[in-house]
């Protein structure tokens, strides 16, 4: 009921994702590319932005739906004085203040307690198999490389390093104690 006379047209939470993005996108720099792709560079970084497709390549456009800091940058530059606008424009209608209040207009039910749950006797009395488990022992897996046709298996010879000898090994070396 609180956003019913709100005067945004963005849910508050991603009203001020909006905002944080708008006010990193003030300090990058973006340049054209094609009609809508842009290079915006910025702290080391360069990201294209395609304004026609929705996408960005720190992929934050792409899956929150909503302009990157790049994406601000690209639109500031490419719409001036209409910006402001054209951020909803390029937000998903899902984030709209409209949409969440049908989602949420009708009451919500809780689900009942389990035990007063009508279901079938061929359902309740079905026999589900227990989940797979693997019956390897745990850990990470061995695997043996393969050697190529020209490729030869590296001989190594054990090598004491108080004798400097090949062929023995600091348990097995007859004068390990010798100088």
């Amino acid at each position: 009921m609180e956003l019913v006379h709100y005067a945004n047209r963005i849910v508050p939470t991603i009203e001020k994702d909006i905002l944080e993005y708008v006010n990193a996108g003030n300090k990058l720099l973006a340049i054209l590319i094609a009609n809508y792709k842009f290079s915006v560079t910025g702290h080391g970084y360069v990201a294209t932005v395609d304004l026609k497709r929705r996408t960005c390549t720190c992929r934050i456009f792409n899956f929150d739906k909503i302009p990157c800091p790049h994406a601000m940058t690209a639109l500031q530059s490419q719409h001036g004085a209409d910006f402001g606008n054209q951020i909803y424009v390029y937000s998903s209608p899902y984030y709209s203040v409209e949409k969440y209040i049908r989602t949420y207009c009708q009451e919500i039910h809780l689900v009942p307690r389990e035990d007063s749950w009508i279901a079938p006797l061929d359902i309740i009395h079905r026999e589900i198999p227990p989940q797979y488990v693997d019956p390897s022992k745990p850990g990470r897996r061995t695997y043996k490389r393969r050697r190529g046709v020209g490729e030869s298996f590296p001989i190594r010879k054990n090598m004491f390093s108080a004798r400097r000898d090949f062929g023995h090994k600091k348990t097995t070396c007859p004068n390990r104690n010798a100088p």
